[in-house]
């Protein structure tokens, strides 16, 4: 039996920077996957992911963007891939806006998250203002906008990557392709068996395997998160494609008048590859092991009648290409981060809910930090235990 001082169960995007940060702080430490990160099965791929610093689903949040932001520069040197590329985000709100993640008062929340990290946001007073700086938007003249400058976008395959890397020079064990069958925690630590029939040993067990989570930490979880469905979609630029150019065009929430919210990005490539748009779904909770990877024609229509022609003048009906990716949401988008109750071994995180992959570089050096109780935290990981989520939904 192989032991370590951790194990993490889970490589995306936040096992892969909790795995970095354990490694590059000397512990010896091993990694396990079910597949092949970075891959097409979870949460973290489809070319582009939103970062913002000003975050509407609570100033606590706040934190973590602004450290990952550091984290993502910190990569990037080490690395030479390019992570992150600063265009701003900007939110867009009318009268009848719907929530965002399941939270109330989003936009009052970024201005507060704002003003407590010091974030200077540009305000748009109605749809003209908006149209004249970004006229690729169709705004509506009673919509209003809040331009987050520290936002923009991440690439999550790559930044997985990069992770992964730097951990494995640092000496961490990988173990790909590997199913957890089961663990047992004991006096002397976590033992943790899988699929092929090994079984590895350490002090301590991190669990961040997504979609699966709440099957491996079972009632810690109960049925507060529930993992859904998300389709991405890549339309045509049928003209003025300068207009989404990233030095143009900033990613983007759009609270529109319709089932759920609008979001997407500017170019992050070629344009003749498209710009990627989605909304948010909610059609119950799937099956990470069974649900379909394959979008419809029909979703892509839906998509292009519905969100994409009301709103954007220089897109056209052609959807080039499509991505699945999985939410595992908890109720108003809370993340949870905390040991196994009754445990001082297993610590597992959730923090997802549709708005993970922005916060992951910091929440990875978290949780190695709290896994290990070395050195003073960077971030405060205490907002989303399970006592406090509790307390905010009940």
């Amino acid at each position: 039996m192989s032991r370590y001082d951790a194990i993490v169960v889970g490589l995306g995007a936040f096992g892969s920077a909790a795995i970095w940060h354990l490694a590059k702080a000397g512990h010896r430490v091993l990694g396990i996957d079910r597949d092949h990160p970075p891959h097409k099965r979870g949460s973290s791929h489809g070319e582009t992911r939103i970062t913002r610093a000003a975050i509407g689903e609570g100033v606590e949040y706040s934190q973590l963007a602004l450290r990952s932001n550091t984290l993502w520069r910190e990569l990037e040197a080490k690395t030479g891939a390019q992570l992150f590329v600063q265009c701003g985000c900007i939110l867009i709100s009318g009268p009848d806006a719907p929530q965002t993640h399941g939270v109330d008062g989003f936009f009052d929340n970024v201005r507060a998250a704002a003003s407590a990290h010091d974030i200077a946001l540009t305000e748009f007073a109605n749809g003209a203002a908006i149209r004249a700086r970004y006229p690729q938007f169709a705004a509506a003249e009673q919509e209003k906008g809040l331009f987050d400058p520290a936002g923009g976008f991440l690439f999550p395959e790559r930044c997985i990557e990069s992770e992964l890397e730097l951990a494995q020079a640092s000496g961490a064990t990988l173990a790909l392709g590997r199913v957890v069958a089961g663990y047992h925690e004991g006096p002397d630590g976590v033992s943790v068996s899988t699929d092929d029939g090994e079984v590895h040993s350490a002090a301590k067990l991190l669990i961040t395997a997504g979609a699966w989570t709440p099957r491996l930490v079972g009632s810690a979880l109960g049925s507060r998160a529930k993992v859904t469905r998300q389709v991405l979609h890549w339309f045509e630029i049928t003209g003025r494609a300068e207009r989404f150019d990233p030095a143009a065009c900033p990613t983007y929430i759009w609270q529109v008048d319709r089932p759920s919210v609008l979001y997407g990005f500017p170019l992050a490539g070629d344009p003749s590859g498209g710009v990627k748009i989605a909304h948010e779904e909610d059609h119950g909770a799937v099956d990470p092991d069974t649900v379909s990877r394959t979008a419809t024609a029909a979703e892509s229509d839906y998509m292009y009648q519905t969100y994409v022609k009301p709103f954007f003048p220089d897109l056209g009906p052609r959807c080039l290409r499509t991505e699945v990716c999985l939410y595992t949401r908890v109720e108003k988008a809370r993340f949870i981060i905390d040991w196994l109750p009754g445990s001082a071994r297993v610590l597992f995180a959730s923090p997802c809910s549709g708005h993970g992959f922005k916060h992951s570089a910091a929440v990875g050096e978290g949780l190695a930090e709290m896994l290990v109780s070395g050195g003073s935290a960077q971030v405060d990981l205490s907002p989303f235990s399970l006592d406090s989520l509790r307390r905010i939904v009940g």
